[in-house]
């Protein structure tokens, strides 16, 4: 039996990209994975393919707060256990902070800020509850977590991967104070090669982006998950930034 055979992942944004990389890869390590996500279609088609006994894809809406809450009690409920979270959740903004609304604006930091603290705090609050021995939280934010861009459209989103930065931190020193040895680790990737900016701006802008300037795979990210998972307990990574060679920022 692989070392974590037995072991209980949660990946929140499942479906697709950088979420649906790590399940894939958590699978392949041994995880039960709850795959977290308002649309599981992509998630059901691999369960009826392989792992489908260890793959439990959860239909949720994370703007929802009641239905965070009930995505972590049917963790208990069913698995009695909790070691992973991995936060990958996000949503990608469309005009700039002038020409915007505010449902944009509250959009973004529902699912960004809102839903991603949540679903730290839920995963703490359970983990310390089944006593987990050596409990992670992995966040995954964005390199616009440490600048602001040019581009106006990125302007609101990023302040969000800023928030969620600060709420890490903020998570990692309450943990410290009650003297809980939960880690928290931080993964802040450059531009990666998934939906979020399609599905947001467009195909035309979403190709101009990645046709401008070099980008790394979700499974590049996935890899990096690996590796936090495989430090020993005692040892915190605090934030790890993984960006494509040659890039800006």
């Amino acid at each position: 039996m692989g070392k974590y055979e037995g072991k209980v992942a949660v990946v929140t944004g499942a479906n697709s990209g950088i979420g649906l990389a790590v399940s894939k890869h958590l699978l392949n390590l041994g995880f039960d994975v709850v795959a977290i996500d308002k649309d599981v279609t992509t998630l059901e088609e691999i369960g009826t393919k392989t792992n489908a006994k260890k793959l439990h894809p959860l239909r949720t809406d994370l703007s929802q707060d009641e239905e965070v809450v009930r995505a972590f009690q049917w963790v208990e409920n069913n698995l009695e256990s909790l070691d992973i979270l991995v936060n990958n959740a996000g949503v990608g903004g469309v005009t700039s902070l002038l020409d915007g609304k505010y449902d944009e604006w509250r959009r973004l930091a529902n699912v960004n800020l809102i839903a991603y603290t949540l679903c730290a705090v839920e995963a703490i609050s359970l983990m310390r509850k089944l006593r987990t021995k050596q409990g992670q939280i992995i966040n995954i934010t964005s390199n616009l977590a440490n600048h602001v861009p040019t581009f106006g459209p990125f302007h609101f989103y990023s302040a969000t991967k800023h928030a969620a930065k600060a709420i890490s931190e903020g998570l990692r020193q309450e943990l410290r104070q009650i003297e809980i040895p939960i880690r928290l680790t931080s993964i802040c990737p450059g531009l990666v090669q998934t939906s979020i900016f399609k599905s947001s701006l467009g195909e035309t802008l979403n190709s101009a982006i990645f046709d401008k300037h070099p980008s790394i795979t979700p499974e590049d990210v996935a890899s990096c998950v690996e590796y936090i998972l495989n430090t020993p307990h005692h040892v915190t990574i605090n934030e790890i930034g993984v960006r494509p060679t040659g890039s800006e920022n």
